[in-house]
């Protein structure tokens, strides 16, 4: 009986090790390259697919400050199916280089993963 048990929960957990979501981006880094600064937010998109074997569900996006905004599909992604994350950046006031990035939590194996988006904001003045 004892033996049944462990068999019962290596083999659980040797599966649970195996079904995992996991992201397969076109990209992972966005350049705008050189703009004038507006009153406007420039936006990307980031596609992606899940290339694991379990729904993909993206449970937040950190962004590295105010001015950097994300946005994402709240619904779990299938295995084999595609999703896009768009990236803003609020460029209004500024001017001079960016590198900014947007950490993904979501249930992949690392749990962390990073976008990032840059470029050159030249002022209207």
């Amino acid at each position: 009986m004892i033996k049944k048990t462990i068999f019962s929960i290596a083999l659980f957990y040797n599966i649970s090790l195996f079904a995992q979501a996991d992201f397969k981006f076109e990209k992972t880094e966005y350049d705008f390259g050189t703009v004038t600064e507006k009153d406007d937010t420039l936006w990307c998109e980031f596609k992606f697919k899940n290339i694991g074997n379990e729904p993909l569900i993206i449970s937040e996006i950190k962004t590295a400050c105010d001015c950097t905004l994300a946005d994402w599909v709240k619904k779990p992604v299938l295995p084999g199916k595609e999703g896009v994350i768009k990236a803003g950046y609020k460029y209004k006031g500024k001017s001079g280089n960016y590198n900014k990035s947007l950490t993904i939590l979501a249930n992949t194996l690392p749990a962390m993963n990073q976008l990032f988006i840059k470029g050159v904001i030249l002022s209207k003045k």
